[in-house]
């Protein structure tokens, strides 16, 4: 096993000041740094082994060639697309250099016996003729490491739209879901047709925003007015894209009305989630994105060199490009012209390498002439005091820019596949590629125009079709949540049949039991539930609404859970074999699965106490029983109705069935016969429809590098994944120290007038004993509010949009207006935002202090939105030397440059929250931010009166584990 890390901190701590033409040495030893011994090829000049000969001997070891450059067509000469740490580049000879050259990424920038700021290619010369080049990857690490890192960060997991046209998120897992309760077809499990449905749709009845019209012709017959695309359909889960098929243009079917359009493009995205430390709490699983728009409803143009601009983005001199590779803000900054407002138009050449660079953030650059603006900006009135015709360099990753002036975004995951990728894009069949990353919130493409057959004509709709599926074994064992992550946060309380209930005497205040007890299974939102205190023996007690009744707080029952406890919450498995995927013919009686189904239903209504739905369980006894008898009649509607009963949905969205998968089986295998030989019988027209159709949709198949089907976990994308959302108030990472507790205060209470733990006692700060320094140190000991959000992950990107900070801001003073200041500076330097603003609205006194509006040193006005340098005592005289010493002449300067320095002087040393600033687990003793034993819970009461200014926002929490 090869460890990357290793080589990286070798070849980083070897490298040297310029190039002393040893790459391939340096390389060479950085790798076996890691753990592997390279052969050295044979000389093929003199004797010495030449650089662009160790291809091979990186194989020999475990190294794949994931990415080549023939030497012909365009390249950039700054990044390989897909990057990653400890990638090796190997590019072959040009005039002057015969032996070529090698050289390692360190995750920045590209190194060999130097550090390479350009790019890859090393010098002038080679960048001018773009010799061909491999890129190698080690990839026995590649399912550990993946794992490794996944266990170590929050997943992400968003919804698969937006909330309307303008991008704005749901605010909760409900809300989306009553959002899709609109659609009338493409439900979970039973589709309208009586036919097993795997995943579930979502159409322009609901989500016009995410449809997008192509070039058919008989779109503009039923739908006059065109969907523009708005917003796009998005990747819910980061993970890696495994199989494609991408369609140039609509598939036809005949019909007895003339040909039927429909897309059949799909990505298909392979996911794993590790909730805690063992892998018995992971889980391997696929997101699938079907029937999206085809390749001709994008504006694709390959020499296409206009580009819409997809938000606000600062814009830099051409010069500034000799700043990019370093990390000093201020010099960098120096070359700020102003904004590239959403909407702008800019012209760039994506193949002209002199107009690329990768920043010191490992974010790349395009040197873009600004032209206008878009018809719909310039409605809105959008501005900038940039001047068209002039050239200036901005960010052109992620998808901040689209080609064309309809500013329509095109899927991401394109992107790797144009060339000159190693796996370039191909059309109308199953493609499955090196896998490569996509995050959630990428865009995967917009929902595609369908024509439905039906008798004697068709419906028109734009659809998306998504599922959510695994063939992991570990699944049951994952949704019982084996390692209880989520135990000390949970979300819910969920109580039992038989439990004692009590009731209050409101005249007293005091508790007493009932003689009433629970007579059924409850889950409810702990948020929702109130607490009331026995006002004699101080005994707490939830109140159960549902139940018009009382249970004492502190025992076994009822069961407080963890949203991770999905077993508990409700969610199970059904595991069908299927003789046929039709289930509802009205003719022969469903039975074992959907038997199955209804009987839950039916319990479900039981356990239901609303007397206006009394009856209901009566009508699921009587499809039971119906179903028992055989009769050979029945209504497919009815029994369809009855399993989408929207009273009950949970339960239908609850369930994890496996099932064959309709995408793995042809129309010539036995599942498929009973429905088609129906249908020979009864409806010929429909059976020649429907082989033509299944011949042209299966590909499971032909994924042949995953191991898929024929059976497969099907799970609701949005009930599945919206309970391991990250939901509530806050999410939690676990960060393991290699010492105790006891260890830990001790070298704190070593340090004694050296800056160990005091407390302010009698208008003094005296040093405090261990004991006393325990209840602040101990992290267990403050995990409710407002004391846990000491442990705020400053370094975690959280979801605030500009008008949600906008809104925090107004009224601050010298802050208002600068959202967009503190977002930019947030992403650039990796710093949570809403830490950003809620500490300058701390520092400057809601930015009205005399370092928040400025203060003039040697004739210069300076400003320190944070109060970094700014000392007890002398706070203005001190605080305003450095925002003088580090160029902080602007507002803007000091917000931008204050977060470069919290990020370099705390973030980068994994001082990532007040607790971390205060003690310093990693190491004990050193770097403290202050010697106050309660400094860090004395902030956390302000952090928690201004972070609830953003009330839907969930805030990341890092809690620190020592050694037990």
């Amino acid at each position: 096993m090869w460890n990357n890390g290793a080589s990286v901190n070798y070849i980083n701590s070897h490298v040297e000041p310029n190039s002393i033409g040893k790459c391939a040495a340096y390389v060479r030893r950085a790798v076996e740094a890691g753990g592997v011994t390279i052969r050295i090829p044979p000389p093929r000049i003199g004797n010495s082994a030449s650089a662009c000969d160790y291809g091979p001997s990186l194989e020999l070891v475990g190294f794949k060639p994931v990415y080549v450059h023939t030497g012909t067509g365009p390249t950039d000469t700054a990044i390989i697309p897909g990057q990653q740490a400890g990638d090796v580049v190997v590019i072959q000879p040009i005039a002057g250099h015969p032996h070529g050259h090698i050289a390692l990424f360190n995750g920045i920038s590209w190194v060999s016996d130097f550090v390479q700021l350009r790019g890859f290619y090393p010098g002038p010369q080679y960048r001018n003729v773009k010799p061909a080049y491999t890129l190698y990857r080690y990839t026995d690490n590649a399912d550990t490491n993946s794992k490794s890192t996944e266990k170590k960060k929050t997943i992400k997991i968003v919804w698969p739209i937006p909330s309307n046209k303008r991008g704005s998120e749901f605010g909760h897992q409900e809300e989306i879901l009553s959002h899709l309760d609109g659609e009338s077809t493409g439900l979970y499990m039973i589709g309208r047709n009586g036919m097993w449905h795997g995943g579930i749709h979502i159409t322009n009845a609901t989500t016009p925003w995410c449809a997008l019209s192509g070039k058919a012709a008989s779109e503009v017959i039923d739908f006059p007015v065109a969907f523009k695309g708005d917003q796009a359909v998005r990747c819910m889960v980061d993970g890696e894209v495994v199989a494609y098929r991408i369609c140039k243009d609509y598939l036809t079917l005949g019909w007895e009305t003339g040909p039927l359009n429909f897309s059949g493009s799909f990505v298909l995205v392979k996911h794993y989630i590790q909730l805690g430390e063992k892998e018995a709490s992971g889980l391997h699983f696929y997101t699938l994105y079907m029937h999206l728009a085809p390749y001709s409803a994008y504006n694709t143009n390959s020499t296409e060199k206009k580009w819409t601009v997809q938000d606000a983005l600062s814009a830099y001199d051409p010069e500034w490009v000799m700043t990019a590779s370093t990390n000093n803000k201020s010099i960098s900054e120096s070359y700020r012209k102003g904004t590239m407002p959403k909407g702008a138009i800019v012209e760039w050449d994506k193949t002209d390498s002199n107009l690329h660079t990768v920043a010191f953030n490992k974010r790349e650059y395009g040197l873009v002439t600004f032209v206008g603006f878009t018809e719909e900006a310039l409605k809105k009135g959008k501005k900038t005091s940039l001047k068209p015709g002039l050239q200036y360099w901005m960010l052109v990753d992620k998808n901040n820019i689209v080609p064309g002036t309809d500013g329509i975004a095109q899927p991401s995951w394109w992107r790797q596949l144009l060339p000159p990728a190693k796996d370039v894009m191909k059309f109308d069949q199953v493609i499955c590629p090196t896998p490569y990353p996509i995050s959630a919130s990428d865009p995967v493409g917009h929902m595609g125009y369908y024509q439905v057959p039906k008798d004697g004509g068709y419906e028109a709709r734009y659809q998306v079709h998504i599922e959510c599926m695994s063939m992991d074994d570990n699944l049951e064992k994952f949704l019982t949540n084996p390692e209880k992550v989520g135990e000390k946060s949970p979300l819910y309380l969920k109580y039992s049949p038989s439990l004692i209930l009590f009731k209050k005497d409101v005249t007293t205040g005091t508790f007493s039991k009932d003689t009433k007890v629970t007579t059924r299974t409850g889950i409810l939102p702990l948020s929702q539930v109130t607490t009331e205190a026995d006002k004699s023996t101080k005994q707490e007690y939830w109140q159960l609404r549902p139940e018009n009744a009382y249970v004492p707080k502190g025992h076994t029952e009822p069961q407080l859970l963890s949203q991770y406890d999905l077993a508990k919450l409700g969610f199970r498995t059904e595991i069908a074999e299927p003789l046929s995927f039709d289930y509802l013919d009205g003719k022969k009686q469903p039975t074992g699965f959907f038997r199955s189904i209804i009987e839950s239903l039916h319990g479900a209504a039981k356990d239901d106490a609303r007397t206006s739905h009394a009856l209901v369980k009566h009508n699921y006894q009587r499809l039971l029983d119906k179903i028992d008898s055989g009769a050979a009649d029945y209504s497919s509607m009815e029994y369809w109705r009855a399993v989408h009963n929207p009273d009950y949905r949970d339960v239908i969205q609850k369930t994890i069935v496996k099932h064959p998968s309709d995408w793995y089986f042809k129309k010539g295998d036995a599942i498929w016969q009973p429905f088609l030989n129906t249908l020979k019988k009864e409806a010929p027209e429909w059976k020649k429809y429907s082989e033509e159709f299944l011949d042209k949709m299966a590909w499971m198949q032909d994924v042949t590098t995953e191991k898929l089907g024929p059976s497969l976990w099907h799970m609701h994308p949005i009930a599945f994944l919206g309970m391991i959302k990250v939901n509530g108030r806050f999410s939690y990472t676990y960060s393991s120290y290699d010492i105790t507790v006891e260890d830990a205060l001790d070298i704190q209470i070593k340090l004694g007038n050296n800056g160990g733990p005091t407390m302010q006692k009698s208008g003094g700060f005296p040093r405090i004993t261990k004991d006393e320094t325990r209840p602040y140190f101990v992290p267990e000991n403050n995990m409710d509010e407002p004391y846990i959000f000491q442990y705020l992950d400053i370094s975690t990107q959280v979801n605030v949009s500009e008008d949600q900070m906008r809104k925090y801001l107004i009224g601050k003073g010298v802050l208002s207006g600068h959202e967009k200041t503190f977002l930019n500076a947030a992403q650039m330097y990796g710093v949570n935002a809403i830490y950003l603003a809620v500490h300058a609205s701390l520092e400057t006194g809601n930015g009205t202090s005399p370092l928040g509006t400025g203060i003039t040193v040697d004739g210069v006005m300076v400003y320190n939105m944070y109060g970094i340098g700014a000392l007890d005592g002398k706070a203005v005289a001190t605080g305003s030397t450095m925002a003088k010493k580090m160029g902080w002449i602007t507002p803007e300067k000091a917000i931008d440059g204050g977060a470069s320095w919290i990020a370099s002087h705390y973030i980068r040393v994994k001082q990532n929250t007040l607790y971390k600033m205060r003690w310093n687990p990693e190491k004990p003793g050193t770097h403290q931010y202050a010697t106050a034993a309660n400094w860090a819970l004395a902030q956390s009461k302000s952090l928690k009166r201004e972070c609830d200014q953003f009330p839907d926002i969930t805030l990341p929490l890092d809690i620190p584990v020592y050694k037990k």
